[in-house]
């Protein structure tokens, strides 16, 4: 979470303690030109009792700063949060917002934690949330131009994304061209899409529990729901536009594992206006059932943070993140050790799924030592590895029937297992030694398939090998091995496996 630089002189009179209960504090905006100083102060208030504007946005560079007046002192921001402020002041009513660095004493680790507990209730309040992505470098105009052409797709986009084409493969193509929008004006989105505001990993609770969304860049506001919008039918648009690359995907799958399942009704929620993120809400409800697992790490490629505790405690407003009681399934504790917070979290989820144990991967023995082997690490980005693919119930819900359930002994975890065979044969790891070790991870897996002996040439040989030694057999051999290297899932037809092996 965002720290506010507290040593500067008058920050700590800003900062009373807060009454006990579900109090924070809102920060005053007073009115202003765009170029005039930032003037504002800080008061305690019940957040269900007064309306107010939460933004979100990217903390920054500490080093980088700016320095605004808030009740008498001069107090120095971050210059994300100065634009930020900058684009939420009225020119002519003062406004009242909620801002993580100024309306929480960062100092106070014991209110920073209660506020981290009760974020899900300030966001739910919010008369609306602003996503503050700052200034465009142009006076406004890329902006301006990014959000015209994000409305001029979506329009041409209605006519063509049916509810039977989104649940398709299918691309989609106007008849008559893309009119008003060309390659020229669509330079201008790629600045959206690249902002280090997407990969935030706190904006996934902030925008899942917003009420209503807007997003503001340069001097320009438009709904985040049309971004969304032209997020998902871009994705369906193949390359229609030479040169312009507007990498989606990811956000795409932002909406689809996050941001709906927070969602219980789409009627109440920020994308009540969309029709297309509403057919692809009803999808979501329709498939696997998701869990607080899922929540925390089906989108961990793309998140970052700076304190690792923070990729658990960025979700504690989720429902999914409660218990069948009510309560939360860890609390926000900044005094907790990231290994204890591990621990704690790991050891809660043991009592109702074991699928944690797939992302148990340890590559350095460092990892070892920094927590129980059997918790994984909370930067892990192998999301597939709990996707059902490797369980051997296929992701139902299942019921232990052992003599003893799953449960923690001090740092062990203690459950019951069934012996189904044992290892007698295995090869080396395929590994490559990769010099400085900065060598891109494609670049490797690409030598791995294309060097001699290949990965697959390697593997086929071990395998000749273990026949010879242990004599194994197999109805269809090259079917087996193409399976195992595929992880394929007994669904799966044989064309479909070979063709997804010659890709291999």
């Amino acid at each position: 979470m965002s720290e506010a630089n507290q040593s500067q002189p008058g920050a700590h009179e800003l900062y009373s303690p807060l009454p006990a209960g579900k109090w924070t504090r809102l920060l005053l905006l007073e009115p202003g030109a765009i170029g005039d100083p930032i003037d504002c102060s800080l008061h305690a208030a019940k957040f269900d009792t007064q309306a107010y504007d939460a933004i979100s946005y990217v903390w920054g560079n500490p080093g980088d700063a700016r320095s605004i007046h808030c009740q008498g002192h001069e107090l120095e921001i971050t210059a994300n949060l100065f634009q930020a402020l900058r684009q939420m002041r009225h020119p002519r009513e003062p406004i009242r917002i909620w801002a993580d660095a100024l309306c929480i004493n960062q100092a106070d680790l014991a209110e920073k934690s209660f506020h981290v507990n009760m974020m899900g209730d300030i966001y739910v309040h919010a008369q609306r949330v602003v996503v503050c992505l700052g200034d465009d470098g142009q006076n406004g105009e890329a902006a301006d131009v990014a959000f015209s052409v994000i409305k001029d797709y979506n329009h041409i986009a209605a006519k063509y994304l049916s509810e039977d084409l989104l649940n398709s493969r299918e691309w989609w193509k106007p008849d008559d061209g893309y009119g008003p929008v060309t390659t020229a004006r669509l330079q201008n989105v790629l600045p959206v899409f690249t902002h280090p505001w997407f990969e935030r990993v706190w904006v996934l609770q902030e925008i899942g529990l917003a009420k209503n969304a807007v997003l503001a860049y340069g001097s320009s506001m438009i709904d985040f729901a049309e971004v969304m919008d032209f997020v998902q039918a871009w994705a369906k648009t193949g390359s229609s536009f030479p040169g312009v690359s507007i990498r989606t995907g990811h956000i795409s799958d932002l909406f689809r594992y996050i941001w709906s399942s927070y969602v219980k009704d789409d009627k109440n929620s920020w994308f009540k206006s969309s029709c297309i993120l509403r057919v692809l809400f009803q999808r979501s409800l329709k498939s696997a059932k998701l869990d607080f697992l899922d929540v925390l790490f089906r989108a961990r490629h793309i998140q970052k943070a700076t304190d690792h505790r923070d990729f658990v405690y960025a979700f504690l407003g989720h429902p999914l993140a409660r218990s069948d009681d009510g309560e939360l399934l860890v609390m926000a504790d900044y005094t907790k050790s990231l290994s204890e917070l591990r621990l704690c979290l790991f050891s809660g989820l043991s009592a109702h799924s074991l699928r944690f144990l797939g992302l148990v991967w340890h590559s350095i023995p460092d990892e070892l030592a920094s927590g129980p082997s059997w918790c994984p690490q909370l930067d892990a980005r192998r999301a597939w590895a709990i996707n059902g693919r490797y369980e051997a119930s296929r992701g139902e819900d299942m019921t232990s029937v052992g003599k003893l359930p799953p449960q923690v002994d001090g740092l062990f975890l203690e459950l019951s297992l069934y012996l189904i065979d044992t290892t007698g044969f295995r090869g080396d790891v395929a590994a490559r030694e990769t010099g400085d070790g900065g060598e891109p991870g494609y670049r490797i897996a690409e030598s791995m398939l294309t060097e001699r002996p290949s990965l697959a040439e390697t593997y086929w040989s071990l395998l000749e090998e273990a026949e010879t030694c242990h004599g194994l057999a197999y109805e269809d051999k090259a079917f087996a091995f193409a399976s195992t290297l595929l992880a394929i899932m007994e669904e799966e037809d044989g064309p479909s496996i070979a063709r997804s092996f010659a890709d291999f």
